[in-house]
């Protein structure tokens, strides 16, 4: 641990700059002074054991976010703010510096031990939720009890009889204080990057109201309820999961926060589940319910953005790797073309047969290489359409005659047609046409025909591809639309495929804000189907 920097000054990093920093240092110092001293006087009034140990301790929540974001130097704040706040309540000069030093090390030792585990301020790992509350929170609060108590022992401020119970206070005090209002500065300390989409304002307004009614319902109403002892408090779960969910440590933080002001204000007012016995004993309970609430919420949320790191870094490797091989790709490409024309004619059949099998791998792979490209666009929302009219028609007999070179044993027929055309992407509506046609072909290894339909109305056209291959279970018929999903069974080991081409589709599509459905029976075949609306 490094502590170098907790004695020093902070250097002007401008020549010439004179005594501003030191003013700036002088002012950050007041003003924590004022809040530690102004919280912890709240804290005390709500009921301290032997006078000085309150349930309800704001201040090392706060000393630990401002040492971790702002640097050791501020550690005389913390120190002058304990000893105001215990001498106003009526400590003695030496039992107000006892005090003070216990919690002065709370906060360096808590402080330095999230940075010697490299703790980001997010707290979007499941490391640094745990060296939190395993660690750091635990070791720390256990100094500043044992180093508190036992000056208001020696100095005469309490008796050995309430030693116990004032230890029990001072700990889960400052540990509520640290895992509650510390996650809430440090994740909050940064302004999110992000600008929230329309559907994302209205889910944070809905989540907002559903927290008031429960924080409402179970911390301040029906205190009939309450008397009879019945288990209300469970409803602040779904809320609390809801915000670490969707909205990460911020919304997590966020959430039990506004959960922990709604509990203090019933236990107080005698409204709370938690309102039976003195208002310390109210407290107790109540506080070691927020804590297990807190350390839930936390580890929730933590989960879920590493999670989303995840699929970040891993759209963002398929990305850069597409890129990178479609260059070696291309040039693989264009030097089999070369040596096909210049062996045309040739007595070499055996080679030309040799290229013609690498040119069609390499159309293979380049359509894979594509198709990993528009799936890293489409997570980013990078994926441009061009706006033109599409004959369906044309586009359908264009793609089924490319693929029909490709295999020999089955005819593509098409019945039906479409009349007049629709304003769209011709690229990506046939790219859409040949996942389906391709798929169709993959997997009836055993057939010899795939029917591709065509039918319109005055509002949309539908295109369904018929194949009579091994089919899809009804179970697994929803999920082939997802991401990198195949079904399960033994044509996944000897097909080859990526599962991305429906994802890719089915995005597709509803861009258009039409509609890409499958009908199936095992063993029997598949049908896919998309409708397109007329614009």
């Amino acid at each position: 641990m490094k502590w170098k920097g907790i004695w020093q000054l902070p250097q002007s990093k401008t020549v010439g700059s004179g005594p501003v920093p030191v003013l700036r240092y002088g002012i950050t110092l007041l003003a924590l002074t004022a809040v530690y001293f102004c919280t912890g006087h709240f804290g005390q009034l709500l009921g301290a054991f032997s006078g000085f140990a309150t349930l309800i301790w704001l201040p090392s929540g706060i000393a630990v976010a401002s040492l971790f974001l702002w640097g050791f130097r501020l550690w005389p704040a913390i120190t002058l703010g304990t000893f105001l706040v215990d001498l106003f309540a009526g400590a003695s000069p030496l039992v107000a510096i006892g005090t003070s030093i216990g919690c002065t090390l709370e906060a360096l030792v808590c402080t330095a031990l999230l940075k010697h585990k490299r703790v980001s301020p997010a707290l979007d790992s499941l490391h640094d939720i745990l060296v939190l509350v395993l660690i750091a929170a635990p070791i720390s609060t256990f100094i500043s009890a044992v180093i508190g108590v036992s000056s208001l022992l020696l100095g005469g401020s309490m008796v050995w009889s309430s030693v116990y119970e004032t230890w029990s206070a001072w700990w889960l005090g400052d540990l509520i204080s640290l895992l509650q209002l510390t996650p809430l500065l440090l994740t909050w300390s940064t302004w999110p990057q992000v600008t929230l989409s329309f559907k994302r304002l209205i889910e944070l307004s809905l989540l907002s109201v559903f927290m008031l009614v429960v924080g409402v319902f179970v911390f301040l109403g029906l205190p009939h309820l309450n008397q009879q002892g019945d288990p209300i408090t469970y409803l602040v779960f779904p809320p609390l999961t809801w915000a670490a969910l969707r909205f990460g440590p911020r919304g997590a933080t966020a959430a039990f926060t506004a959960f922990s002001g709604f509990a203090i204000v019933g236990t107080v007012l005698g409204l709370s589940p938690f309102s039976a016995g003195s208002l310390g004993e109210r407290l107790f309970y109540l506080q070691g319910f927020m804590a297990i609430t807190a350390v839930t919420a936390l580890i929730l949320a933590a989960m879920m953005a590493e999670r989303c790191a995840l699929e970040q870094r891993k759209d963002e490797f398929i990305s850069i790797a597409s890129h990178e091989l479609r260059t070696p790709l291309t040039c693989l490409q264009g030097y089999t073309q070369l040596l096909q024309r210049q062996l045309a004619g040739s007595d070499q059949p055996r080679a030309l047969h040799a290229l013609a099998i690498m040119e069609k791998q390499i159309r293979h792979l380049s359509r894979l290489i594509a198709d990993l490209l528009d799936l890293s666009k489409i997570q980013v929302g990078k994926l441009t359409f061009i706006e033109e009219t599409v004959d369906m028609n044309t586009l359908v007999r264009e793609v089924a005659e490319q693929l029909q070179q490709t295999s020999i044993q089955h005819q593509i027929n098409i019945e039906g047609n479409t009349s007049g055309t629709i304003v769209g992407d011709r690229e990506h509506l046939g790219q859409v046409l040949n996942n389906l046609i391709s798929n169709a072909i993959k997997y009836s290894p055993g057939a010899e025909r795939i029917i591709i339909r065509l039918t319109s109305t005055t509002k949309h056209l539908t295109v369904s591809v018929q194949d009579f291959g091994i089919g899809i279970p009804a179970t697994e018929q929803e999920k082939v639309f997802e991401r990198f999903y195949r079904v399960a069974g033994k044509y996944r080991q000897t097909t080859a495929g990526l599962g991305i081409g429906l994802s890719i589709a089915h995005q597709i599509i509803e861009h258009y804000e039409g509609k890409l459905w499958i009908e199936s029976v095992e063993g029997q075949g598949s049908t896919f189907s998309f409708s397109l609306p007329r614009r």
